[in-house]
């Protein structure tokens, strides 16, 4: 495949150039002139996406290719996710024209504009358009008033729980009666959950935990402790966490969140990738996590479970925040095919390729128009995930800096895991941070 050669010969320059927005020249390995037409004159399209995405894009592809017939093709090229970044850098630093449009997780469209990676699409999008997103996917693709990350689909946080073990407990909980209004709060739910330890494992014996956090350690989910305090993610300029993260909403949430660590309410020791299988096998009553799981869980055979809003502080109900976002496709700056490129991206995102993604991927909709009444028959969860992205959904930090961003707060909420003193994590981070932004600064 012509990306692999290129993708070699790019590794060893790499080794050799500093990855900036500068990059080392124009890429004539990378030159696409040689593909921009197919037979009787078709305009062939490349697109580098996640193959965490493509159960879901590959069949939206498909349906593009047979609706654009002779106009446009679309070829993919589905890269291992723990790789999509690392190839998008070397890429785009090197200024290749191999790729089109690429995948750009949502939280890291900033960096890419900043890195100058980006095409803004507001040429091609109108205004009318891009408010067919959800707010907070609008907020997600833009940067400096541009639209440059249009969404594909978006997430959602629910709180599940373990209907069996909460049989075995004797607890008789109302969740019929809880409502986006009327939510448990974190005082109730973890004091459901020290009811439940104390008949299903009194001395800890067992391994059963109160509550756990699907993603727990990393900011996607964690940061909803604090932001529903009234906590910020970051500063407005989105490049600082002083004055952010050292104030009392994020203190109080470090602190809730380790006292129930030492309490053994919170698990300690298990990875973000363990915790489904904790929850699913009886060791977590209470789980937090994306209204992906459903599927998993189906797959699994695992039906013990229901689920219901995320909770709420109480004295803070008007406060909860939720989690959310997804994968954004971005256009290439060096793109020679932009218009073409620009019809996929619509198609995919805004009009029949968006529902066929949805449908074959099984995400959160990022079009309001697609919480259709079928859709919510269907997946009754998703009736959930529409209040929550239309009300209480919040972006992850907004900053050129994101990766840095997760990577230091991720440190920093296992270090308050793992019994770190507060007030030192918090510093800590901060300084490691004023670094990291120094250099977009």
């Amino acid at each position: 495949m012509k990306f692999k050669k290129m993708l070699s010969v790019l590794l060893i320059t790499a080794a050799a150039v500093s990855l900036t927005a500068c990059g080392g020249g124009s890429d004539s390995a990378g030159s696409s002139s040689d593909t921009a037409e197919g037979e009787d004159g078709e305009v062939v399209i490349h697109l580098m996406m996640s193959n965490s995405q493509e159960l879901g894009v590959s069949a939206a592809v498909e349906a593009f290719n047979e609706a654009y017939a002779g106009k446009i093709r679309c070829e993919a090229d589905y890269v291992a996710f723990d790789n999509v970044f690392e190839n998008l850098e070397v890429l785009m630093s090197n200024q290749s024209t191999e790729y089109d449009i690429f995948a750009a997780d949502g939280p890291n469209v900033s960096a890419y504009v900043h890195r100058g990676y980006l095409e803004p699409l507001n040429t091609w999008f109108s205004d009318d358009e891009i408010a067919m997103f959800t707010d907070s996917m609008i907020t997600e693709g833009t940067v400096n008033d541009q639209f440059y990350g249009a969404p594909m689909g978006d997430s959602s946080l629910v709180l599940y729980y373990n209907t069996a073990l909460l049989e075995q407990a004797g607890l008789n909980i109302d969740f019929a009666s809880i409502t986006p209004d009327n939510r448990l709060t974190w005082e109730q739910l973890l004091d459901y959950a020290r009811q439940a330890l104390d008949v299903l494992d009194p001395d800890g014996s067992n391994g059963i935990y109160g509550v756990e956090f699907q993603q727990v350690g990393r900011v996607y989910q964690m940061n909803v402790l604090p932001n529903s305090l009234g906590g910020a993610q970051i500063s407005e300029d989105g490049l600082s966490v002083d004055g952010v993260i050292n104030t009392d909403p994020w203190y109080e949430a470090l602190q809730f969140y380790q006292d129930n660590v030492n309490a053994g309410l919170f698990t300690r020791g298990i990875s973000a990738t363990e915790t489904s299988s904790y929850f699913q096998s009886g060791q977590i009553l209470f789980y937090l996590g994306t209204t992906a799981l459903p599927a998993t869980f189906e797959s699994n055979g695992f039906t013990d479970y229901g689920y219901t809003y995320v909770p709420c502080f109480e004295g803070h109900e008007d406060d909860v925040r939720t989690s959310c976002g997804s994968w954004t496709i971005g256009m290439n700056v060096y793109s020679d095919k932009k218009d073409a490129a620009a019809e996929f991206i619509k198609y995919l995102t805004l009009y029949e390729g968006a529902d066929v993604y949805i449908n074959a991927s099984g995400m959160v909709p990022a079009l309001t128009r697609q919480f259709t009444d079928e859709l919510i028959a269907e997946k009754p969860f998703m009736e959930m995930a529409q209040y929550e992205v239309m009300n209480t959904s919040l972006v992850r930090a907004i900053t050129p800096a994101y990766n840095e961003y997760s990577t230091t707060m991720d440190a920093m909420w296992d270090n308050v895991r793992n019994g770190a003193d507060i007030q030192e994590s918090v510093d800590n981070c901060i300084a490691d941070l004023k670094t990291a932004f120094a250099e977009y600064q």
